[in-house]
């Protein structure tokens, strides 16, 4: 289905019919395997209906796999910025920006979780576009997947902090940044890989 910082997604049907998103590690395990599976129990444990949760994960030497809920309408990005879409309403942009703005309050006050890299190809939405925020919690967890850089990518893209390259790591401040930049795509229509936002705006 597409490409994350941490691996590529996949889209999976199970035996009784359920849809399901596979995403395969495409990075390293910076931590010991008991470790990641203390701290991956704890991440399927967070319930959010802003936030796209584990749902079962599978590990051997040679093989990493996550699942997720299938969510039918796919990115943010890409459901805001298909050309052959009908423009989204005013109501269904404020729906998602709010949608985000509780994911990320959740992250942030209730399971003490930074993103680190916020952007609108990893918010998913389900069938009624209810955002859910993805990929949370990897980066204490995952390095980066070879053929990706998740600086690089925030950053030319326009949704990394300008302060984050003198930072250790991303944090909160860093994050509302990232949702500040998703919310001028929301209100202009514009991607921010097309023009700087924070500068254009």
């Amino acid at each position: 289905m597409g490409k994350s910082t941490y691996g590529n997604y996949y889209k999976a049907i199970l035996e009784d019919g359920d849809e399901v998103a596979v995403m395969r590690m495409g990075g390293e395990l910076v931590k010991n395997q008991r470790e990641v599976k203390d701290e991956l129990t704890l991440l399927g444990e967070i319930r959010h209906q802003n936030l796209l949760t584990i749902r079962a994960y599978y590990m051997s030497s040679d093989e990493t796999l996550f699942v997720y809920d299938y969510m039918p309408k796919g990115s943010l990005a890409a459901f805001l910025h298909d050309r052959k879409r009908t423009p989204v309403d005013w109501s269904t942009r404020m729906k998602i920006a709010k949608g985000v703005a509780k994911g990320l309050l959740s992250l942030h006050t209730h399971h003490n979780i930074i993103h680190g890299n916020l952007t609108s190809s990893n918010v998913l939405l389900d069938n009624n576009i209810n955002p859910k925020i993805s990929d949370f919690g990897f980066s204490e967890l995952i390095t980066i997947a070879p053929n990706s850089n998740v600086s690089a990518t925030a950053g030319v893209l326009g949704y990394q902090a300008p302060e984050l390259s003198k930072l250790p790591k991303a944090d909160t401040k860093t994050d509302i940044y990232s949702l500040g930049v998703i919310m001028l795509e929301l209100l202009t229509g514009k991607s921010p890989g097309e023009v700087e936002l924070s500068k254009w705006v």
